[in-house]
């Protein structure tokens, strides 16, 4: 008996594979089909048709629910990686404003009051910088000095001007200048931050490091009572000009104050971000690793979106996730949650009413097909009624984005709704065999894993519901996620396969665009410090392997700031981007460059023999070149590039990162635009 396989279109414009056999029936054997027997088997197919469509819908009901759920949670970690970056570029510019002041204090041999409130006012604290309580500085006394120096700041006009609280200590700090030098701040005048605990660690920490570092929660000293909030401190520290800072002993001897900024908290959500009634998601800020009730340094002030309609009971949200924020000496966990706002936006039925609707349907399919099956004088009409009803059925699934296929393994019949056709971008005339054309837009990297889960499938080792792409005429990209249910005889050969696709290109592309921005700079597109580090690792793995060098060098850019001041941010920004494309130029397609932040940037060189300084030469030759803006502007900048040897100068990535770090700042001693080993200091 030879089995042949056609190809026929039903009436609903679905294309049918099927197989039949050369030897047909007999006379005999269609007379001996009793009228019970088909009675029997119209009963048993009604029941197997409602199965089959209740099994249907409640598939489509959860796929689509599903599929709202994961776009919803997509949203939601979108929403929440642009706010975790909001704060962290807002307190990197923070951090700026204070490495300003810094540079204020080594550009003269002594900054009194004027010359300082000068400063502060030109920031323009408030338009530019929103939430920052004020810049100030702060000096480190030593028991003997404390008196002259209150006889000091007497004589410039603060009579009653002492350091505070009183008491004898081993060492004292005194903030002397604080500007805007309001009512409030001026309570803060005098104040010896280092008789504090959680101020005195953030102090020594930003001592020791020769960075900035945040302080732990604290109570500011501004506050009176009214609109009483938390608050925070950032500390740079300031050391004796030209004195050796290398180790921390040296450092430690070397200080002689802080400039340092206090914030209040709320004052400094509300600057970066939106209003509480506007935000997408919101959060609360514990300081430190915990989420201890007693370590809440933010809690977003309830309004009426986060009450139910009632207006009696606190509104849960369905999506939350904590994150970490690493700041220097200091870091915050935050716990996120989406809002009334964000869910109401993505508040989406469809998923409810394809499940009534489905289930709906099945019952009345159910009830026709029964009563089809009772009574012949009714077969036309509830003929009719299922093709309407199994019409609305389809178009409850199309509602959905969502094909249904049906393949009968025993008869080889496969079938396929008008849905699934649009999901591979095929139309119903475009060939001559399904399977063929369904394979053929299949990328073909994905080909063999699929025609591997569907034997696995027909072997009863797992469902068929992979992932896969789908290649369409316009040569674009489209994710597909199938879901099934295998039917199997009692023998465990399978008789029937039921599924589904639907396409998950959206939910596919925002997560795309998510790893891309946790990985790049935004600016140079550039690898981050988070990718560089990974590059980094990888790159030593293969070094210890092959037993090769490699090298990584350390680029600080000369004469950037002045370029920013000059010419403003937008300016500073191209020109951050051209020098992004000059360094590339310099390198083979095997090395690596990365941006760690402001003028910054890191330079891996896997497989590198002796050449590392030639290329850091050739480096620095290129960036001491004029950039040209498209205006006729000249800019001129040069580099201070450390090279640091694996595992000539280093044995672990962290240790290779200081020593080129280290290289890049003796760079900087010696006359900047220069490269520095490492191995010659």
């Amino acid at each position: 008996m030879i089995n042949k396989i056609h190809l026929s279109q039903n009436l609903d414009g679905a294309l049918t594979v099927s197989k039949s056999n050369d030897r047909e029936k007999s006379t005999d054997e269609v007379e001996r089909t009793t009228p019970l027997s088909k009675i029997f088997q119209s009963y048993y197919s009604s029941w197997f048709l409602f199965l089959i469509s209740l099994f249907v819908a409640l598939i489509a009901y959860s796929i689509t629910s599903q599929s709202n759920q994961r776009h919803s949670q997509d949203l939601f970690k979108f929403e929440v990686a642009q706010t975790v970056q909001a704060i962290e570029q807002r307190m990197k510019g923070y951090q700026q404003v204070l490495r300003g002041g810094i540079g204020l204090f080594k550009s003269s041999e002594h900054v009194n009051r004027q010359e300082f409130h000068d400063y502060v006012t030109n920031l323009e604290v408030d338009k530019h910088w929103p939430g920052i309580q004020g810049v100030g500085y702060a000096v480190m006394l030593k028991p003997e000095e404390k008196e002259v120096f209150v006889d000091a700041v007497k004589l410039e006009g603060f009579s009653e001007f002492d350091v505070f609280p009183a008491g004898t200590r081993d060492k004292y700090s005194s903030i002397l200048y604080l500007e805007p030098f309001t009512a409030r701040n001026q309570r803060a005048f005098g104040y010896d931050m280092y008789s504090e605990k959680a101020r005195h660690i953030a102090m020594d920490i930003a001592r020791d490091n020769g960075n900035v570092a945040f302080s732990a929660k604290v109570k500011l000293v501004q506050e009176n009572g009214d609109d009483l909030q938390n608050g925070f401190l950032m500390y740079l520290p300031l050391y004796r000009s030209g004195a050796p800072i290398e180790s921390v002993v040296q450092r430690q001897k070397e200080l002689i104050g802080y400039v340092y900024s206090p914030f209040r908290i709320d004052n400094l959500i509300k600057g970066i971000l939106l209003s509480d009634k506007n935000r997408q998601v919101n959060f609360s800020i514990y300081d430190g690793d915990s989420q201890e009730e007693v370590d809440l340094l933010y809690a977003p002030k309830i309004n009426p979106d986060y009450l139910s309609s009632s207006g009696n009971k606190q509104f849960t949200p369905l999506f939350s996730v904590v994150k970490v924020i690493e700041f220097p000496g200091r870091n915050w966990t935050v716990n996120f949650y989406s809002t009334a706002v964000f869910e109401r936006r993505t508040e989406n039925n469809l998923a409810n009413i394809i499940g009534f609707t489905g289930i709906i349907l099945s019952l009345l399919l159910l009830l026709v097909m029964l009563n089809f099956a009772s009574s012949s004088k009714q077969s036309r009409q509830a003929s009719l009624s299922l093709k309407v009803l199994v019409d609305r059925l389809k178009a409850g699934a199309s509602a959905g984005i969502v094909g249904i296929w049906d393949w009968d393994i025993e008869n080889n019949m496969l079938n396929w709704d008008p849905v699934m056709y649009r999901l591979y971008g095929l139309e119903q005339t475009d060939f001559g065999n399904l399977y063929d054309a369904w394979l053929s837009r299949v990328h073909i990297d994905d080909r063999t894993h699929i025609d591997g889960e569907i034997q696995a499938a027909l072997r009863n080792e797992r469902e068929y519901c992979p992932e896969f792409r789908v290649l369409w005429p316009d040569n674009s990209v489209h994710y597909i996620k199938a879901v099934s249910k295998t039917t199997f005889d009692s023998t465990g050969k399978a008789i029937r396969l039921v599924g589904v696709n639907y396409d998950i290109t959206e939910q596919k592309n925002i997560q795309i665009r998510l790893d891309k921005e946790a990985s790049y700079d935004q600016l140079t597109h550039l690898p981050n410090r988070r990718l560089i580090s990974d590059r980094l690792k990888q790159a030593i793995a293969f070094a210890e392997r092959d037993k090769k060098n490699i090298a990584i060098l350390f680029i600080d850019l000369d004469g950037f700031k002045k370029v920013n001041d000059t010419h403003g941010h937008h300016v500073g920004d191209w020109l951050l981007i051209e020098v992004s494309t000059r360094i590339q130029s310099c390198l083979r397609a095997t090395d690596t460059v990365g941006r760690l932040g402001g003028d910054e940037f890191v330079v891996v060189l896997p497989d590198i023999d002796n050449n590392a300084e030639d290329v850091g030469n050739k480096i620095r030759k290129f960036l001491q070149k004029s950039f040209v803006m498209d205006n006729g502007v000249v800019l001129n900048i040069s580099s201070s590039i450390g090279v640091a040897i694996y595992l000539q100068d280093a044995k672990n990535q962290t240790m290779l990162m200081e020593c080129a770090d280290k290289a890049m700042y003796e760079a900087k001693k010696r006359g900047r635009n220069k490269v520095v080993l490492f191995a010659d200091f």
